[in-house]
This record gives C-alpha cells, sequence and structure tokens, in this order.
C-alpha cells in the first residue's frame, strides 16, 4: 500500500506530466486548471494542495523541462573530449532539443513570458550555467583559451546562448537560424584562443 508522501508524490508528477503536454501543445494562456485536472485524473483539490495556481504550475513544468533538456545534454558528452569541443556539442546539442516543437513552446516561447525574464533566466543559469563555467574553467586550465575573469565570461558566453535560442524560437525556421548561431558561437570559442 502507498504511503501518503508516495501519493503525494505520485498526484505532483501526474499534474507536472499533464501540464507538459497541455503546455506543449497549447500553450500557458489556452491551457485551463479544468484541462490539466482532466488529462492528470486527479482531484482539483488535490492539484491546489500541491501548485496555488496555473502559473506554479507552469514554473514546476519550466522547471522540468530544463532539467530534462540539461541531463540529455550531458550524456551526450563523450568523456575525455576537449573543453571547446565540450561547449560547441553542448550548444549543439541545447539547440537541438530545444527545436523540439513541445519544449520550444514552453521553454523558449512561453517560458520567458510567463515566468518573467529574471525568474527564466535563473532557472536556465541553474540547469546551464555550470555546464558552460565548469568546460570554460577546464579550458583555461588546460591552455586552450587565455586566462580571463571565468564568471563574467561563463555570463557573457551563457548570455548569447540564451539570446540567440529565443530568436530562433522566434523565426519560421528554427534549424537555420540555429545553424548561424551555432557557426558563430564556434568562431567566438575559437577565438578565446
Amino acid at each position: 500500500m502507498a504511503t501518503q508522501e508516495e501519493r503525494r508524490a505520485a498526484t505532483r508528477s501526474a499534474v507536472i506530466e499533464a501540464a507538459t503536454a497541455l503546455f506543449g501543445t497549447n500553450g500557458f494562456d489556452d491551457t485551463k486548471m479544468d484541462d490539466i485536472v482532466a488529462r492528470a485524473g486527479v482531484a482539483k483539490g488535490g492539484i491546489y494542495h500541491h501548485f496555488k495556481n496555473k502559473h506554479e504550475i507552469f514554473e514546476a513544468v519550466f522547471e522540468a523541462v530544463a532539467a530534462e533538456i540539461a541531463a540529455e545534454m550531458r550524456q551526450e558528452i563523450a568523456p575525455g573530449q576537449p573543453p571547446l569541443d565540450v561547449l560547441k556539442q553542448s550548444a549543439t546539442g541545447f539547440f537541438r532539443l530545444c527545436a523540439e516543437p513541445l519544449r520550444r513552446r514552453i521553454f523558449l516561447q512561453d517560458g520567458p513570458a510567463v515566468l518573467g525574464h529574471d525568474t527564466w533566466h535563473r532557472i536556465d543559469a541553474h540547469h546551464f550555467g555550470g555546464l558552460v563555467t565548469s568546460a570554460l574553467g577546464e579550458a583555461m586550465e588546460a591552455g586552450a583559451i587565455r586566462p580571463q575573469p571565468l564568471k563574467s565570461l561563463s555570463r557573457v558566453m551563457l548570455g548569447g546562448i540564451q539570446a540567440a535560442a529565443l530568436d530562433c524560437a522566434a523565426q519560421d525556421d528554427f534549424d537555420a537560424a540555429a545553424k548561424d548561431y551555432l557557426s558563430v558561437f564556434a568562431g567566438i570559442l575559437d577565438g578565446l584562443k
């Protein structure tokens, strides 16, 4: 028999899973709480036990999508690669994963508008900032790039990737726009040598 804690976790998981599908397909504005209730198969009170409102559900969905993208990116990095190659591969993976329609809608289109830029940036930096900072730090230690203030460089690089991804999501052809940005990103990294 499931414990109360296990039932709570299952309800929360069902809500996030249902809301992810709905937000990714319909968008934040066109998803109603009743839609989430019906799809999750839980009582409305069960949802309100975990989340105050639709905005809180969206933030939890956004966090889950960001964590999922970051985990997939990390899995794709082969051990022992040069740090600059890790950065290039990670950026390529980030754009590829964000191009998927559900993720693009949640992460790049609705995310900044619903959460506000500060919250969106904070969550994004939490999941991806560490990867950028560690790869740049390793590149400096290995002599692959010249020494400079790591925190500042990491923020500039992450900010550039974020801005590029947001622009790609606004374009008719995400992949073509991403290809151009990835080429520029590679050139910037090569220029740090």
